[in-house]
């Protein structure tokens, strides 16, 4: 069955058994280490013994060692926990007798799996979020279906990093006001692993009972003082080439991941191209309304869609997500360099 990670965090921590065997997929990384501490406490307690897990590289050793593990038992302790990890490697590339029996092997396994054993295998090469390595998600899936819980790790959405970034803030103790939380979720790109970390250094910073803000992020947060996708996105939206292509060229020295960034910028294109062809003013309805439909619109956004909705006409917009398109497809060329793409797009988008 499938399970988000926060429901098997809360089940386990809630005194559930663990289940045999788990299927990590995807590759967010945040409530992956979650969900594996929470199954290694549910399994082992709190303080294993340190032969109590093991852990088997599936690119570098055969599927059947990771069961063969799995099956023997210990001299020392009476429950285990047998991490299978690059589980993506384990699968047969070709059809046939030998890739059916390599399938039975997890399947026979599963029937009658070890007393006091635990057995995660960990998918977390491709990301759902690309369509090609989606559909390979969807074979890892297919070949470990007989394992008893499958644990669904997408890419988190603005939305929900929104929500881990005001758990961790309360857990530090870190005071921080949603317009400047939303502004770091967004330079992050929505990346709960470096909002942690950096929400970390700005406790420290800012000090105890100390309220985090947009300066803060200035002065530690290397995106922020990168100008940031929230500044580029937002020359983009007023039209404004000059600010845009000032803020392409600091980004790029920075070494900014463009691939990323388009995808973003091409979310709240998508959001303005609803908003207009939906006839929504203001940001106020803009936020309201684009939240019924389950889209992801704080305060910043709204306003941010605002703009493009206020200087943009319909087609225009149609227009704009075509070529954010194309120049997502040229970064994946040789052919321009990843800041010519982006050039051609800022020049087609603030015409």
């Amino acid at each position: 069955m499938g399970l988000k990670p926060v429901d098997l965090i809360k089940s386990l921590r809630k005194g559930g058994q663990p289940a045999p065997g788990y299927l990590f997929l995807g590759a967010e990384p945040f409530y992956r280490s979650r969900c594996k501490q929470a199954v290694r406490e549910a399994a082992l307690g709190s303080e294993p013994d340190e032969t109590a897990a093991v852990e088997v590289d599936l690119g570098e050793r055969p599927l059947s060692d990771l069961i063969d593990e799995a099956r023997t038992q210990s001299l020392f302790v009476s429950e285990r926990l047998i991490v299978g990890r690059g589980a993506e490697h384990a699968l047969p590339r070709t059809t046939g007798k030998a890739a059916m029996a390599q399938q039975q092997m997890v399947q026979d396994y599963f029937k009658d799996p070890e007393p006091g054993t635990v057995l995660v295998i960990e998918a977390t090469r491709y990301d759902s979020r690309d369509r090609d390595e989606k559909r390979k998600i969807e074979r890892v899936t297919k070949f470990f279906q007989s394992v008893p819980v499958h644990v669904e790790l997408n890419a988190l959405t603005p939305d929900q990093a929104q929500f881990v970034g005001k758990h961790l803030a309360k857990q530090l103790g870190v005071g921080i006001e949603p317009k400047v939380l939303a502004s770091l979720v967004d330079m992050l790109g929505a990346d709960a692993f470096r909002i942690e970390n950096e929400l970390q250094k700005l406790s420290l910073y800012a000090g105890k009972d100390a309220t985090v803000t947009a300066a803060d992020l200035d002065a530690l947060v290397p995106e922020a003082r990168q100008s940031g996708i929230f500044e580029f996105s937002q020359a983009l939206a007023a039209r404004d080439r000059a600010r845009a292509l000032l803020l392409l060229d600091t980004m790029s020295r920075a070494g900014m991941y463009w691939p990323l960034q388009l995808n973003l910028i091409a979310g709240l294109f998508r959001q303005a191209l609803a908003a207009k062809e939906l006839g929504l003013r203001g940001s106020r309805q803009i936020g309201s309304e684009l939240k019924s439909f389950g889209l992801s619109v704080w305060p910043d956004r709204a306003r941010q869609v605002e703009g493009i909705v206020s200087r943009f006409r319909l087609e225009e917009l149609r227009e704009a997500l075509i070529a954010i398109y194309e120049a997502d497809k040229r970064l994946r060329s040789a052919v321009p360099d990843d800041r010519v793409a982006v050039e051609m797009l800022v020049m087609q988008l603030t015409r």
